[in-house]
């Protein structure tokens, strides 16, 4: 697997070696809770991701400190490769617009390099606008014309990145409870299960905090709703700091390259009122 791809897999979900994928089990459920999205205007964190120890990039989760559109708010994400990771290019920006009643995602968009690391794509997923089953997407490569790229859905919500990770902030359940997802990572959907795991103290670059373990499965989905051919199932743990803060504080995942890990490096709590 390419540098690039194992750095873009950490911004969704971490490749696992497929001898130990384990799917969650226990009370399982397919939607998550209505609500405000547990976010503070002009909160930031900043993450650095690592394969066996070595920096191969910078993760940035920002909530914007003003609202761009009413009853809405702005989480974008930012991923940026540095030292050896620098070799292959990864400059690549995921914006989320969610409600602030819902917490629902309304609007996504993607801007990054494609693999060969000069061209550009571009994807507009306009999530407000599913029609029964389908949810319109807009790919362009470059200046080219956009094309529809519709995308066949199952559940009651779909999700991206960004705003399923600030969904699973306010997610509370006893140990064991799991919920599926499909949520976008840039134009592709995919199929994933979120079982609430246990609690233990965890180490960070910004101190040690009582920590809140999420366990994740995954698998790619194609655009009529069924599994990707070929597409591999994916392992990855999300820690969630166990206090009034509900900080993500990281991603882990084993592969067959070593340990693969996003850490945070740092936090700054924003300066308008909490939504939740």
């Amino acid at each position: 697997m390419a540098r690039r791809s194992l750095v873009l897999a950490l911004v969704w979900a971490c490749s696992s070696s497929p001898h130990d994928v384990v799917r969650p089990t226990g009370p399982l459920v397919n939607k998550l809770p209505d609500g405000p999205p547990l976010a503070t205007p002009g909160e930031h964190m900043q993450y650095k991701l690592a394969l066996g120890g070595v920096e191969l990039a910078i993760y940035d989760l920002a909530i914007s400190d003003a609202p761009e559109r009413p009853g809405q708010i702005v989480v974008q994400s930012h991923a940026k490769t540095v030292g050896l990771g620098a070799l292959v290019k990864v400059d690549d920006y995921f914006s989320s617009w969610i409600d602030v009643k819902t917490g629902r995602p309304v609007h996504w968009t993607c801007d990054e390099y494609a693999t060969n690391g000069q061209d550009k794509e571009k994807t507009d997923a306009d999530l407000a606008g599913r029609h029964g089953d389908t949810v319109p997407i807009a790919f362009h490569l470059n200046g080219d014309p956009p094309r529809p790229e519709p995308q066949h859905v199952s559940l009651p919500d779909v999700w991206d990145m960004n705003s399923f990770l600030i969904a699973l902030r306010a997610w509370e359940g006893p140990p064991g409870s799991t919920v599926v997802a499909e949520v976008l990572r840039s134009r592709f959907l995919w199929h994933v299960e979120m079982k609430i795991g246990g609690k233990q103290q965890l180490h960070t670059a910004i101190g040690d905090f009582p920590a809140l373990r999420l366990d994740g499965h995954t698998y790619k989905l194609a655009r009529d709703g069924s599994r990707f051919p070929d597409s591999d199932e994916r392992n990855f743990t999300v820690w969630i700091s166990d206090d009034d803060g509900r900080v993500p504080l990281g991603v882990t995942a084993r592969t067959d390259y070593g340990a693969i890990k996003m850490e945070i490096v740092d936090y700054q709590p924003g300066t308008g009122q909490r939504l939740r």
